[in-house]
């Protein structure tokens, strides 16, 4: 029969609620009741119940994540799933429990999560430049962040790529190797509808490089599987058969590339250069290594767990706001074009 707190308020000759304050840590008791107690209840192989405990401080010592997936088959996917294994990793490191959401809420669901105790925070993913979860957790006063970031983040954490500095930092590299027709094949058109973040930012990327260079504009919007992806990028090649270079936003987007330039009998880079912008894990495994800027889903959820819980544990004076500068990693897939454009 397990031990309770009673059971050790009765040996020390304290009241429960005295037992309650010295395991929880709080204050009202002298240092040397505390110690004493602690000590019992050591010896007595006491385990306070974290049901009672959070319940009595409010409290659940859970996160979570809502990331309303765009197609239920990402979530089989090395990009996507390593920003929730970093998540996870991060929270069962200081001890919280850590809940996914993956379907799609209204703000009655959202308001209802929120006072039902489930979590004491929330990340959000797939976030819009105009986000009506980032209105509603304001007026709850319930602490997020998000990966990625709004029009409008005053006074709001966030953790996100500098997409527009990417996709220009891109083009700089493939225009100085000396290619001028470069496409650019980037996220579903659906993305750009709803307003999700990485499809507009990488988009006003897109049109300030295709300014300040003066170059033709190939943009294509796909889907994201692989056979999506080559379809697409290879009606692009007939469209413009003096292309000599892919601009691509996903690892799926990637691999129908590298497909869709296979099929013809061409290779890359001899025939076409391939870059990526915001590629997550996994990226390693495709061939040839990809130059590439790179967003490490694990890592970026890991950071963006440890900015919630600092928050929670009120170890933060004001909002964490962290834009990540792109960073070029060349590999085997980019040179200069080998033939007349």
């Amino acid at each position: 029969m397990s031990v309770t707190l009673d059971d050790v308020a009765k040996r020390a000759g304290v009241s429960p609620k005295t037992v309650s304050r010295a395991v929880n840590g709080e204050k009202g008791i002298s240092e040397t009741t505390r110690e004493k107690i602690l000590s019992l209840a050591e010896e007595m192989n006491y385990v306070p119940h974290k049901g009672a405990q959070n319940l009595a401080s409010g409290k659940t010592h859970s996160i979570a994540l809502h990331f309303p997936f765009s197609s239920p088959k990402l979530i089989s996917e090395r990009v996507e799933m390593g920003f929730v294994s970093g998540i996870g990793e991060e929270a069962a490191q200081a001890n919280y429990h850590f809940t996914l959401f993956t379907g799609h809420l209204d703000p009655r669901k959202l308001t209802h999560i929120c006072r039902a105790s489930v979590a004491d925070g929330i990340i959000l993913m797939q976030v819009k430049v105009d986000d009506w979860r980032v209105e509603t957790l304001r007026k709850l006063h319930f602490p997020f962040v998000m990966i990625g970031r709004c029009q409008d983040n005053q006074d709001l954490s966030y953790i996100d790529l500098d997409f527009e500095n990417a996709v220009i930092e891109a083009y700089d590299h493939l225009l100085n190797l000396g290619h001028k027709k470069i496409g650019f094949f980037t996220y579903p058109e659906s993305w750009r509808t709803a307003g999700l973040g990485p499809s507009i930012r990488s988009l006003l990327g897109f049109q300030q490089a295709i300014k300040r260079y003066s170059i033709e504009p190939i943009y294509y919007e796909m889907n994201l599987s692989v056979e999506d992806s080559r379809a697409c990028i290879g009606d692009a090649i007939q469209q413009h058969p003096d292309m000599t270079a892919m601009m691509v936003l996903h690892n799926s987007i990637a691999v129908g590339a590298i497909n869709a330039v296979q099929s013809i009998g061409k290779r890359i880079p001899e025939d076409y250069s391939l870059l990526g912008v915001a590629l997550g894990g996994g990226s390693e495994l495709i061939i040839p290594p990809l130059t590439a800027i790179h967003w490490e889903g694990y890592e970026i959820g890991r950071q963006a767990a440890n900015i919630l819980i600092d928050i929670l544990n009120n170890k933060n004076s004001g909002p964490t706001q962290v834009l990540i500068l792109p960073k070029l990693e060349l590999q085997n897939s980019t040179s200069a074009p080998s033939r007349r454009e």
